[in-house]
């Protein structure tokens, strides 16, 4: 799918969750009515998420519905609204056999639902694990932890997390993994990162070396120091170069080196509610510096001080980064 096409979708789903919020008002109608009506990738994109939309009524054992339950009137509003994006971006994204992905990805958020360890959206949290090891966790992350006589394991349903690996004071030594929906991550005496990323997991390596075992076979592959793959069900990708600046959300910044603006600001909307969006005629502008993700407005603001780019705030929750006008440009 191009990624324009799967941008709308996006913003389709982001609306079909908004309106039917419990706290949606008569002007996140009208912001959705001029949405809807000002161009017919937008209509085509709202007609496909309500097809999905009734498509989830129809799986076999309903676990669509499963999942809504789960997320009931003891459950917060927000929490809602994730859920039904998520749902809808698994379906869109899911095309052939989608039934299949969304039955197994549904459970995955269920699960996050219920972890026992979470962040909220914009907090990064850092824990220290019986075994010495240490473990960030970035926004919007859930997991849970289970240290057995056998195994040390990390169950990862979404969001990233960063593992500083610790070595076990047992004998024999127990193995320290991090399973996702895509396959299981064992450490290698190692810093590295996992992030589920849609239909694939990404992990990038900063020390020591990461073995990956794709679900649903797949050769394992050692990935070494500097390296970064993602893998899904039966692959591993090529392994290519990581960004040394990647992990540094673990000190609470973004610090981007010649970075695209429009891959930028999607890092920047993990931390952030509602859409952020990217003007085409500016997302190839280049970025370089250390943005503290304590105030993303100021980052924001910051962007608009620097580059020629003007901050449309349609809505608190609906900004889009766009190229100066005219007039801003003559000042």
């Amino acid at each position: 799918m191009p990624p324009a096409d799967y941008a709308i979708l996006q913003e389709a789903a982001e609306w079909f969750a908004v309106l039917r919020g419990e706290d949606a008002d008569p002007a996140d109608q009208q912001a959705w009515e001029r949405w809807h009506a000002s161009s017919p990738a937008h209509r085509a994109a709202w007609r496909r998420v309500e097809a999905v939309s009734a498509e989830f009524r129809q799986l076999p054992g309903e676990p669509a519905r499963q999942a809504l339950d789960a997320a009931g009137p003891r459950q917060s509003d927000a929490q809602r609204r994730s859920l039904v994006k998520g749902l809808l971006a698994l379906c869109l994204t899911a095309g052939t056999g989608g039934a299949v992905l969304l039955r197994r990805d549904t459970r995955s958020w269920v699960a996050s639902l219920h972890a026992g360890e979470k962040t909220p959206l914009g907090a990064i949290r850092q824990l220290a694990l019986a075994d010495g090891s240490q473990l960030w966790l970035n926004t919007a992350t859930s997991l849970d932890i289970d240290y057995s006589d056998t195994l040390r394991r990390i169950a990862l349903h979404g969001g990233e997390i960063y593992l500083a690996s610790a070595r076990d004071s047992r004998q024999p030594a127990r193995a320290l993994v991090v399973d996702t929906v895509h396959g299981r991550l064992r450490a290698l005496g190692t810093r590295f990162s996992v992030q589920p990323q849609g239909d694939a997991t990404l992990l990038a390596v900063y020390e020591g070396s990461v073995e990956v075992s794709p679900r649903d076979g797949g050769v394992p592959r050692i990935v070494p120091a500097g390296q970064q793959v993602r893998f899904g069900d039966g692959f591993i990708g090529e392994p290519y170069a990581a960004d040394p600046n990647g992990a540094a959300w673990i000190e609470y910044r973004l610090q981007p080196e010649q970075m695209r603006l429009d891959d930028f600001l999607a890092q920047l909307s993990r931390y952030r509610r509602g859409h952020l969006g990217c003007a085409p005629e500016v997302a190839h502008l280049r970025l370089v510096g250390s943005y503290p993700l304590a105030d993303t407005d100021r980052i924001l603001a910051a962007l608009e001080a620097t580059l020629p780019v003007r901050i449309n705030r349609v809505h608190d929750w609906w900004v889009t980064v766009e190229a100066q006008l005219p007039s801003q440009n003559s000042k």
